[in-house]
């Protein structure tokens, strides 16, 4: 059993390590306005040519309720997806949210349920470049794996056992946005996380976000590794607002 985990260690790091930029980083405790839809389509690739294709979506279902789906796939065939649901409230300048998903990840061919729970927190300020944000979040993501091993009771009878075992992870994001131009958005974000195989990762991701045409916007970045496992990669992403 040991040496299989320690296959899935592999699997289970690069997913963790491209989770971050399938969502956009303007996401945050700001509610979607109601009956408003955003999407965004994202691609990644390191040096060592791994790549993650992502889509994130939202949708305004009250002022202070957002409804969003979270999916993504690797060029090994990895993937994940979450639907969730958030919840908003204003406190003078400050912006609080809590939200809760479910949904399922695919690792070496194997899908595991799981569940996430996360809160955050925002406000606008103003800056000598230009207006912009900052914003706090953190999750928690606890995914059930299917872990079966094989145990010799006696002569040649081999008893197979089977159960879902919890596996827990914890992120959180730090992240600093600037609107320096009506058309351009500049945003800084340092990407925290520590994973029950994969260990602790710290990232900075840097994106310039450039409106194209109503409702098009082009997002270019570059996240570089802090600590851990991670390679550098270069982002691309299309984003539609309705």
């Amino acid at each position: 059993m040991r040496t299989a985990l320690m296959r899935l260690a592999g699997p289970v790091a690069f997913v963790g390590a491209f989770l971050w930029g399938v969502a956009p980083a303007v996401s945050g405790p700001w509610p979607r306005e109601k009956g408003g839809i955003f999407l965004a389509l994202s691609q990644q690739q390191d040096e060592a040519r791994d790549s993650w294709t992502g889509l994130w979506a939202e949708y305004g279902l009250t002022e202070r309720i957002t409804l969003g789906l979270d999916a993504g796939r690797s060029a090994q065939g990895d993937g994940k997806l979450i639907l969730w649901a958030q919840k908003a409230w204003e406190r003078g300048p400050h912006r609080i949210a809590a939200s809760a998903g479910i949904g399922a990840s695919l690792i070496a061919g194997d899908v595991a349920p799981l569940v996430q729970v996360g809160g955050g927190w925002g406000r606008g300020i103003t800056t000598r470049f230009g207006p912009g944000w900052l914003a706090a979040e953190a999750r928690a993501v606890v995914t059930a794996r299917d872990v079966t091993f094989s145990q010799q009771v006696h002569g040649r009878t081999v008893a197979t056992y089977s159960y879902l075992m919890p596996e827990t992870s914890a992120k959180a994001e730090i992240t600093l946005g600037l609107r320096p131009h009506d058309r351009i958005m500049w945003i800084e974000q340092l990407q925290l996380e520590q994973g029950r195989e994969a260990g602790f990762d710290a990232r900075l991701a840097s994106s310039l976000v450039y409106d194209l045409s109503t409702p098009l916007k082009l997002e270019l970045g570059v996240i570089l590794p802090v600590s851990g496992h991670a390679d550098p990669a270069l982002k691309l992403g299309i984003w539609l607002d309705f």
